[in-house]
């Protein structure tokens, strides 16, 4: 199975690979589960998820464009 976010095989026909769900995993401790649950559906910040994991973005990038959205 590959990845859904970068398309990289992953282990245990798990979705996400170890690196995306690494990167996954420090923007929802950066935004807080409480906000995390709020996202009905966060397929939309898997291109900025693939781009972090290219190099080419932060993972704050992803978090305040989160943030961002909130706000308006």
């Amino acid at each position: 199975m590959n990845c859904d976010i970068c398309g990289e095989p992953t282990e245990n026909n798990r979705t996400i690979c170890n690196n995306c769900s690494r990167i996954m995993d420090q923007v929802i401790r950066e935004i807080g589960p409480d906000r995390w649950e709020k996202i009905e559906d966060c397929k939309y910040i898997y291109p900025m998820v693939k781009r972090v994991a290219e190099g080419s973005l932060r993972t704050q990038d992803i978090v305040n464009e989160l943030l961002k959205g909130e706000m308006d």
